[in-house]
């Protein structure tokens, strides 16, 4: 157990030392605003519903989304492979520690989403307060089985089967049964626990849990050697060289093909709008157009640091070409992106109630836009 506490005495160490960095970043102030203003719709929203809404069914698909995705930390380092080989058989206590901080943040995270989730609950069901409780316990049960189950190297379609259950438990209103189907995976984890470290697995965990971590502090702080996560994209690729490539524009070309390919761009721009199209829907007021700046706002805000990423670790810096040229190449293609998921949102506000405020959502988007993409120089 004292080298699992050094290690995460480390950790703590490097969580604080970047949280200062973030606290003291200007554009924390853009997630303030957010979680302000979806505070703000989510109050109006439970006030417009009643109990013919399907919070029940809501609940239940969120029981079968909250053990998936998850990161585990095991602090499993690459020099571990060399001097923590001959241990692996004696540091059982390491291992405790693991599952207890993985389990600690897998109940976490199941709190939040119940501050969330159990008002719109309260709101349209006629729960007691066992089956309140029940839930909870179901909540928080599935969370940490589908975080251990990462850690353990089981499929996590396993605790799916478990989680379905549960969810069925709630729409025939066996609420405060729900708990057993969720208890039942941590048997499964019991039989099929690790007894030494599996050192290559718990690696690969900590090298995801970890790059996850810096990406989300690289919004505030930069941090240019971040590993990212990267697909083929096959058939966007092809359309790129046919579109770009032709027209010798190697900056374009480059900053395209890393833009259609990554996690960070294509995929958080597919994200932040979907969330967007739900807040919309949820708001139903004369604001629900001032969410488009909002949220082309987000997108534009983690587009930044992933240009001083690519700037670090792509061929673009390899070409004879200058560092202006190179922004004009990735400003070109983040403004027609970014002015895209603005129209988008825009037609969709318009679909969902929103008149003159669209227009000044799309004008402040367009301000965004450009105070952003400002900040690449």
């Amino acid at each position: 157990m004292n080298r699992f506490t050094s290690r995460l005495g480390n950790w703590m160490e490097e969580v604080v030392k970047y949280s200062r960095y973030v606290a003291n970043g200007g554009l924390l102030f853009t997630l303030y605003f957010t979680l302000i203003y979806g505070a703000f719709v989510y109050n109006n929203f439970l006030e417009r519903i009643d109990g013919t809404f399907p919070g029940a069914w809501i609940a239940a698909a969120i029981l079968l989304i909250i053990p998936l995705g998850h990161r585990p930390r095991t602090f499993i380092q690459d020099a571990d492979q060399v001097f923590l080989l001959p241990e692996l058989g004696d540091i059982r206590s390491y291992m405790i520690g693991v599952r207890l901080f993985n389990v600690a943040f897998a109940v976490l995270r199941a709190l939040l989403v119940l501050l969330i989730l159990l008002p719109l609950l309260v709101r349209t069901e006629n729960y007691s307060s066992m089956e309140v409780l029940s839930f909870v316990v179901t909540m928080v049960l599935l969370s940490a089985a589908g975080r251990l189950a990462r850690v353990e190297g089981i499929r996590e379609w396993t605790i799916l089967l478990f989680a379905l259950v549960s969810g069925v438990c709630l729409l025939v209103d066996w609420t405060q049964w729900a708990w057993i189907p969720a208890f039942a995976p941590f048997i499964l984890l019991h039989v099929k626990r690790h007894e030494r470290i599996p050192l290559l697995h718990w690696l690969t965990l900590e090298e995801k849990s970890r790059a996850q971590f810096e990406r989300v502090i690289s919004w505030f702080v930069d941090l240019p050697t971040l590993r990212e996560e990267v697909r083929e994209r096959r058939l966007l690729t092809k359309l790129l060289e046919r579109r770009v490539l032709q027209h010798v524009d190697a900056s374009r070309y480059v900053y395209g093909l890393r833009i259609i390919r990554s996690n960070d761009s294509l995929d958080l721009i597919l994200r932040l709008t979907a969330v967007a199209l739900i807040v919309m829907w949820m708001s139903g007021g004369w604001y629900v157009g001032f969410v488009t700046p909002l949220f082309v706002g987000l997108t534009a805000l983690q587009l930044v640091p992933l240009f001083k990423r690519l700037e670090a670790v792509s061929i673009v810096s390899w070409l004879p070409i200058t560092r202006d040229e190179r922004i004009e190449g990735y400003s070109w293609w983040a403004m027609r992106l970014l002015i895209v998921q603005a129209i988008v949102l825009v037609l969709v506000s318009i679909a969902f109630g929103a008149t003159w405020d669209a227009a000044i959502g799309f004008i402040l988007s367009i301000v965004v836009i450009r105070y952003y993409l400002s900040r690449l120089t």
